[in-house]
């Protein structure tokens, strides 16, 4: 390969689950050129999971539902979910990135998501100790914990805005290298969209307010 991209006449092996950290741009044409569609679709399914498991925290659910219930519909509605919105994302990004002059085919696109997953997947494994520290305080939104729980609580969450934080970086990166262009141009991919999606909300749900 040329220009930018002569590190991978090395055809470096890289482990893409320490690499994305810090070489998010390696990492995603690495797993373009030698990761199969199953890897992804790993990633993705088990994204799902903790994904809803998220939602549900955010949104107090232990107050409508029971946590058995919580965590057999993360599992079984999770992947799901998680599935379709990696088709829709990877979907939009190839769409959009053409716009900007990008070349990522919807496949290179697809892969560049899974591998951004990387970070919340790993962020993930902190649902098993705040699930046994916290139990069902982690769903509802008005209980009384200890003070131990209450700094876990805290550590916890600190550390779930940093990886989300720089989850969201390296999407863009990997946007980015997937349609092979500036990071720049892979956060306007990302941000047009959602503004456009807001915009669209707004059209129908502000007349609403006038009826």
């Amino acid at each position: 390969m040329k220009g930018g991209n002569e590190v991978f006449d090395k055809k470096e092996d890289l482990n893409v689950w320490t690499s994305v950290w810090i070489r998010p741009r390696e990492t995603v044409r690495y797993a373009i050129d030698n990761k199969s569609m199953r890897f992804a679709l790993i990633l993705v399914l088990i994204s799902g999971v903790f994904d809803v498991l998220n939602g549900a925290s955010q949104n107090n659910t232990g107050d409508v539902l029971p946590v058995p219930l919580i965590l057999i519909l993360a599992v079984v509605l999770g992947p799901l979910l998680g599935w379709i919105g990696w088709w829709i994302g990877a979907g939009i990004a190839t769409f959009v990135g053409k716009w900007f002059g990008g070349i990522g085919e919807f496949e290179e696109l697809k892969m560049a998501f899974a591998i951004s997953y990387i970070p919340f997947i790993l962020g993930g494994i902190l649902w098993i100790p705040d699930l046994l520290i916290l139990g069902e305080a982690v769903f509802i939104e008005d209980v009384d914990i200890s003070a131990g729980k209450w700094i876990w609580l805290i550590f916890s969450g600190f550390i779930g805005i940093v990886l989300g934080i720089w989850s969201f970086i390296i999407t863009i990166k990997a946007i980015a290298e997937a349609h092979r262009f500036s990071a720049w141009r892979g956060l306007l991919t990302v941000i047009i969209p959602s503004v456009l999606i807001v915009i669209v909300l707004l059209l129908f749900l502000v007349p609403l307010f006038f009826l």
